[in-house]
């Protein structure tokens, strides 16, 4: 069974948790109902669900809310399918009405901060494209703005969306209104383009065809997937991106994470998609669940590696804060590695202080502190013994250690006794060649 954390308590494997998706390298999210909810769209199965209000109205029609979403009792009888429109048109203008709520920024989020690998949601409101992530949309054709390749998609509706309307004879495809106009297409109108070409048969002298009706492009149950294909291939690409990297066997490196928010799992589509992108990669892939209830049991285990129970816009403030200290670190740092390579490179060029003789005397008479030449015994031919400095005019006679001094500021000029330098150190040179031209003469006489 997976953990099982609450998302109130101040534990350190929950912040530890909370640290290790904020560092996350790369974030898959599959959203449900629930992140809707705070803003104003009713979800499914809840005591105030959509179900509920469906089963409350048309308690006689049917037994319970989930028939008008199961394609095998919606279209039985014209009766349930207007009630079916009905809901439709009014669910519409609900999903035009809200506006993305704390979750769904939380996923505008992961796609700025560029980890977001792909969002899959089972909403139909539509609000991920309002909250400004690219949205995959099948019935959108090449070459219009808001065409979006499956490549480059951000986020991708498993159940379609409400913002076309299906002919259900010739697949015609048409916007969903969001108002509630005359001149607006509502779903279970005539379909137009039935209409014209029935019209022009009758103008020919031909019978007319039947005209089908329009539907919004949302799946139901026990109804075929139109674009299966197509979201498979989708889900593939992603699971072979999450199974591409190994495992270091280090618990700092930066994971690949799978977020579950606000679904209970029910859905047999959704369960298959959280398992496969769950196990694509176990070793380097952490899935984690957040919801207000637990929902994952024995079923789960090795699965599902935490489960957090707890309202999910709450999670993802913690994580949100979370990046903000990561942000501040971060540019802290780079402020203080910009700062430490600036005074680097405006220390080269200064001066350093040069070693003299300690025999050498300043203008004023001062000795200054030196460290002594190193001498040499060489001993003579005659076995005596006697002292000399080295070669003549040479700069290696003498090991010379030289001190550090702090660089002065480039625009003071330099002290007077460094001016000196120069000349006191062709003195020394000047007195040392004497020096061995004279111990040289006395050992040729001798």
């Amino acid at each position: 069974m997976p953990e099982t954390l609450l998302l109130h308590d101040q534990d350190n494997e929950l912040i530890d948790l909370i640290k290790r998706v904020a560092a996350a390298r790369r974030v898959v999210v599959v959203t449900g109902a629930g992140i809707s909810v705070n803003c104003g769209i009713p979800d499914f199965r809840s005591s105030t669900g959509l179900f509920q209000q469906i089963r409350a109205a048309h308690g006689d029609l049917v037994t319970s809310g989930r028939d008008l979403f199961d394609a095998s009792v919606v279209f039985r009888s014209a009766e349930t399918a207007d009630v079916f429109y009905h809901w439709m048109t009014h669910l519409r203008r609900q999903c035009a009405g809200a506006q993305p709520g704390a979750v769904h920024r939380f996923i505008r989020q992961l796609a700025d901060r560029g980890t977001l690998l792909r969002s899959y949601t089972q909403n139909i409101d539509g609000l991920e494209r309002k909250a400004g992530l690219s949205v995959w949309d099948p019935y959108s054709v090449k070459g219009d703005a808001e065409h979006v390749p499956w490549q480059a998609a951000q986020s991708v509706p498993l159940h379609g969306t409400m913002e076309h309307l299906s002919c259900q004879l010739c697949s015609s495809s048409y916007h969903f209104s969001e108002q509630s106009s005359e001149s607006a297409i509502r779903a279970g109108d005539e379909c137009p383009n039935c209409q014209t070409r029935s019209q022009v048969r009758e103008a020919c002298g031909r019978r007319p065809l039947a005209t089908g009706k329009l539907r919004p492009t949302v799946v139901l149950y026990e109804e075929p997937h139109p674009h299966c294909e197509d979201i498979a291939k989708i889900i593939s690409h992603d699971a072979r991106a999450l199974g591409t990297r190994r495992s270091s066997g280090s618990s700092k490196q930066p994971q690949d994470v799978v977020l579950v928010f606000g679904t209970t799992l029910k859905v047999p589509g959704c369960r298959q998609l959280v398992r496969r992108l769950a196990t694509a990669s176990p070793e380097t892939t952490l899935t984690v669940f957040v919801n207000n209830e637990p929902v994952c049991g024995k079923s789960w285990d090795g699965i599902v590696d935490y489960q957090v129970i707890g309202n999910v816009e709450d999670w993802c403030a913690r994580v949100e804060r979370k990046w903000s200290v990561q942000t501040k670190i971060t540019q802290w740092t780079k402020t203080r590695k910009s700062g430490a390579s600036i005074a680097s490179s405006s220390s080269k060029g200064k001066p350093k202080s040069a070693a003299i003789d300690k025999e050498n005397m300043s203008a004023a008479g001062t000795p200054i502190n030196v460290i002594p030449e190193k001498q040499t015994v060489t001993k003579k031919r005659n076995g005596t013994d006697c002292v000399s400095s080295g070669s003549a005019g040479s700069d290696s006679e003498a090991t010379v250690k030289r001190k550090r001094q702090r660089p002065c500021a480039p625009s003071a000029p330099p002290p007077v006794s460094e001016l000196l330098l120069p000349i006191r150190r062709s003195l020394r040179i000047a007195t040392q060649q004497n020096h061995v031209y004279c111990h040289s003469a006395v050992s040729i006489c001798i």
